[in-house]
């Protein structure tokens, strides 16, 4: 029988859209105030592509916010139409969500929406629940749904107003030496708390923080290696087991290195540069997330649709979704440059948060190393923090994480 559900536009727009995506309704009416017209417009164009051709879509953006009188004629006059309508259509039924809408608007849209025997809908993103109230909120007719694996990280960023327009794993070749290079990042996040002076020096090397930079930006090629320097002197003659993760990284083919002259190394390749700057962090989060059953993306760029915030490319260093759920994950350079990197890094996840997280995104900030400027503040932002000693805990970690939605 055909089906009409009518959606109250929610702040977090992903909370609208998934019972549409799994009720898939044959006619659907948006309903914003004007404030949130510019996410009604952008779920109107998703729907459009994710629904069957023809589906009957309707904006309706002029809700009223305040006044009381004027949002219970709104609903009554939107009760009325479907009361008219269900008149003419045969055995046509409706259902609606209300979103996040204030107490007061939901009860009048409740009250006005019983004239048509309207289905109320509510969504427990935490808990992975759709319940179906039934028309006359009998508690004996309650429906519970599970939640379908509906969105991917995409469809959720372009609901919040954001376009993925690239990232490194998007390439076969960089996800084939990633899984290559697997033993090598998993041995040196599990040893990055006694590794952490050599990992720091090396991405410092890269930098160039206390001389040349081993990476330069060409006006044509864009980020080159610099023959120049991509020979470089360690601080320090290195002892064990930086001796061995300097062997390691030899026999990968990352670096040039000896024994017979322990302080000197080279940087082979602009790919294996970046990885010792600080990528092999991102690779490891990156290879965790996707053995954990997670579609992930690493360096993802993010484009502002809105063009508020594009004068610098927005950069994740790993973006998963599992289930509808949104994980963020920045990897801050180590140590902390003089301006402060992971507060920065911080800083920079959370304003990004603020466009796309949704009720049930997570933000996190891992290091190789300590975060101790950090950890306080990213607790007040409300991110989760891991550090160099616990990141052989990663995969444990994100497991909890798809089974309760909420970082452990």
């Amino acid at each position: 029988m055909p089906h009409l559900h009518v959606a109250l536009v929610s702040e977090r727009p992903e909370i609208t859209l998934i019972p549409l995506l799994q009720l898939r309704p044959e006619r659907v009416i948006l309903v914003a105030t004007r404030q949130r017209r510019p996410v009604a417009e952008r779920l109107e164009i998703l729907l459009g592509r994710e629904l069957p051709v023809t589906t009957e879509l309707r904006r309706i953006d002029d809700l009223p916010c305040h006044d009381p009188q004027l949002v219970h004629a709104f609903a009554n006059e939107l009760a009325d139409e479907l009361v008219r309508l269900q008149a003419t259509t045969a055995e046509l039924t409706v259902s609606y969500h209300l979103g996040d809408a204030p107490r007061l608007t939901a009860l009048l849209f409740q009250h006005a929406l019983q004239r048509c025997q309207a289905d109320g809908i509510d969504v427990d993103l935490t808990a992975g629940a759709l319940y179906r109230l039934g028309t006359g909120q009998d508690p004996q007719a309650f429906e519970t749904l599970a939640i379908e694996p509906l969105l991917d990280c995409d469809l959720y960023l372009l609901a919040n107003g954001y376009k993925r327009t690239q990232a490194r794993s998007d390439h076969a070749t960089w996800r084939e030496a990633a899984e290559s290079r697997r033993p090598l990042t998993r041995y040196l996040a599990h040893h990055a708390d006694r590794l952490g002076e050599l990992l720091a020096e090396l991405a410092a090397l890269v930098r160039g923080d206390s001389g040349q930079p081993v990476i330069v930006d060409d006006a044509a090629e864009g980020p080159v290696l610099d023959p120049d320097a991509r020979y470089q002197r360690l601080s320090l003659p290195p002892a064990f087991p930086e001796t061995d993760a300097l062997s390691r990284l030899a026999e990968a083919g990352l670096i040039e290195w000896s024994n017979r002259s322990p302080r000197r190394l080279g940087f082979v390749s602009l790919l294996a540069a970046q990885y010792l700057s600080g990528q092999w962090l991102a690779e490891y989060v990156w290879l965790c997330a996707r053995d954990a059953g997670m579609e992930a993306h690493c360096g993802a760029h993010l484009l502002d649709l809105s063009g508020r915030h594009n004068d610098a490319p927005a950069v994740l260093d790993v973006l998963a979704l599992h289930h509808n759920q949104l994980l963020m994950i920045a990897c801050p350079p180590f140590p902390a440059r003089p301006s402060g990197g992971p507060c920065n890094a911080l800083h920079d996840l959370h304003a990004l948060t603020d466009h796309t997280a949704g009720l049930a995104g997570t933000r996190l900030l891992v290091s190789a190393g300590p975060l101790d400027t950090a950890r306080q503040r990213a607790n007040r932002l409300g991110a989760a923090v891991m550090e160099g000693n616990v990141l052989k805990r990663l995969p444990v970690r994100l497991v909890q994480w798809l089974e309760t939605g909420c970082w452990p």
